[in-house]
């Protein structure tokens, strides 16, 4: 399984405004923005009043750049931004979700706080960022799990 986990060095920043959600010009102009400033986005999150971004760290100088036009064009904007963070991606593990779920709880039970997750099913990719200082650590539980044959979909059919 190990071989099969990409790590990437991450960062997540948070965009808040009380309704951002049920803004849709605002949210296709934030990425408007970052698509003008060539920043690539490896995985989102919305809330009602929050988008969370997870982004390269190589991108982190194109950044600057995107806040200023940001604050510029949406009033009552909060950004927030968290470094130092692990992006561990498997794909073409069919993962059941009852294997997310086993993922997912074993990495809380075990003190590793997840910072965004994402099963992307029509591609069989499966996303979860973690502080970097925790992700050997979530890799390790990660591969357990995986190794053992509990979070695919083969395992969770012959179960059945």
């Amino acid at each position: 399984m190990k071989n099969k986990m990409q790590e990437i060095s991450v960062f997540r920043i948070t965009i808040e405004r009380e309704k951002l959600a049920k803004d849709k010009k605002g949210i296709c102009r934030i990425f408007e923005l970052l698509e003008a400033h060539r920043i690539p986005c490896e995985c989102i999150a919305i809330n009602i009043d929050w988008l969370a971004i997870i982004i390269r760290e190589a991108e982190y100088g194109k950044l600057s750049g995107f806040l200023v036009l940001l604050r510029q064009e949406m009033n009552r904007v909060n950004t927030f931004i968290e470094k130092d963070m692990t992006l561990l991606c498997m794909v073409g593990e069919q993962i059941s979700s009852r294997g997310i779920g086993m993922i997912t709880s074993s990495l809380i039970m075990q003190g590793v706080e997840i910072k965004m997750q994402r099963y992307l099913q029509c591609r069989d990719r499966f996303m979860i960022c973690v502080a970097a200082a925790a992700a050997v650590r979530a890799e390790q539980i990660i591969a357990e799990i995986m190794d053992s044959g509990s979070g695919t979909e083969k395992s969770g059919a012959a179960s059945r």
